[in-house]
């Protein structure tokens, strides 16, 4: 499994973000037209972390969830449900607030690091 898999299965695993979102977790861009609210994941940087030789390497990526809303409450409260599904599998980075007046969604981005063996 990839992280990004792992990541997908965690968020759609978890009640507490289906209860908001359903199963609208996409990696991004979300689909035109998808309901809101949603989350879209990507990759933001990604590394390898060199070993001792034979037992494996270990892979290190920063992921960016964009939580999507009509509402600055509604992204709120889903930014709140990922980060809570996701304590315990890495550590949140930085998590910032966006406004697109053009389609008038509210979006809170979350970059969180992953590290893998």
């Amino acid at each position: 499994m990839t992280i990004e898999t792992d990541l997908y299965t965690t968020l759609t695993g978890d009640a507490g973000v289906t209860a908001l979102i359903s199963d609208r977790v996409y990696p991004n861009p979300a689909p035109e037209g998808a309901a809101k609210p949603l989350c879209a994941y990507q990759v933001v940087t990604g590394s390898r972390i060199t070993t001792i030789p034979g037992t494996g390497d270990a892979i290190r990526k920063r992921i960016q969830i964009n939580c999507h809303a009509n509402t600055y409450s509604s992204a709120k409260a889903v930014a709140a449900a990922v980060v809570s599904a996701l304590e315990g599998s890495g550590y949140l980075d930085l998590e910032f607030d966006l406004y697109d007046p053009t389609t008038q969604t509210h979006t809170v981005a979350i970059d969180w690091s992953f590290m893998a063996v």
